[in-house]
């Protein structure tokens, strides 16, 4: 879940005189008069490096499955939808805290998109990040598999319960991805600026709050890839194409909103005084 790093204060871009790489798209828009914008908005976290931001994607997705996954396989985590919630939240939190300031920590299509949509990044690093989100999503899966056997894969395969149809899964799913698109736009917006309290704690009790609303109906998965790691190794596909459409639509669809109804207009350039 992508680490803050926010837009235009309401003052306008930074000067250019004082210009310096946040991650915020103020100085995206500015180095991009010299290099391009593409290239400038791949610049935070991480940098040109996109291998170095690939292989933290990577490594964090694997590790999201992995830990998520082995908390639903304990004897009590069954009858505990808290538990389950608890720990997923935690997790999140651990795996932010960890590698936000090397990649974002996104580990999730959905804020990738959710980032696209903003113009946060270019097209070429989304598709970068979310290919190793998918990969991390594969190892972290057969790493479950081989620890504790396919069982634990069918167990953390994500699937509707009976008494809901795919269309109302995929509606749930799409708002419970928007919201954690949400989360993140909100943490974008240059007027939260202020907020010194700490992002991982921020998301992970965002998705434990999400994972304790839908947990018991969909799996709140809010993240295809997730969904799709248990779902190769343990060949269960029911309604898997729920945990694709419906968290990336609600994204899109949560994220266009919050561009057009609440985020500040852009303020004019400064004029720098004029030269003797």
């Amino acid at each position: 879940m992508a680490a803050p790093a926010h837009d235009d204060p309401p003052g306008g871009p930074h000067p250019v005189s004082a210009m310096h790489w946040c991650g915020c798209e103020a100085c995206g828009h500015g180095c991009g008069e010299a290099r391009g914008a593409d290239c400038a908005r791949d610049q935070a976290p991480g940098g040109d490096d996109l291998w170095r931001v690939a292989l933290a994607e990577c490594a964090a997705t694997s590790l999201l499955v992995l830990l998520t996954c082995t908390a639903t396989c304990a004897p009590s985590a069954a009858a505990s939808p808290l538990q389950r919630s608890i720990a997923s939240g935690f997790v999140v939190a651990l795996l932010v805290q960890c590698l936000a300031h090397v990649s974002g920590a996104q580990m999730n299509p959905t804020v990738t998109l959710a980032a696209l949509v903003w113009g946060r990044m270019s097209r070429r690093r989304a598709a970068c990040e979310m290919l190793a989100q998918l990969a991390g999503a594969v190892l972290g899966a057969a790493a479950l598999r081989a620890l504790l056997g396919l069982r634990a894969a069918e167990t953390c395969a994500t699937v509707p319960v009976a008494f809901i149809g795919p269309f109302q899964a995929v509606a749930l799913e799409a708002a419970l991805g928007g919201c954690l698109a949400l989360a993140n736009c909100a943490a974008w917006d240059a007027r939260t600026a202020a907020l010194k309290d700490s992002w991982p704690l921020r998301i992970g009790v965002s998705v434990a709050g999400l994972s304790l609303v839908g947990g018991e109906l969909t799996g709140a998965s809010m993240n295809p890839v997730r969904s799709f790691g248990p779902a190769l190794w343990s060949s269960t596909w029911t309604s898997h194409w729920v945990y694709w459409v419906g968290p990336l639509g609600g994204s899109v669809l949560f994220t266009s909103v919050y561009l057009r109804a609440w985020r500040p207009a852009a303020a004019a350039p400064r004029k720098l005084p004029a030269q003797p």
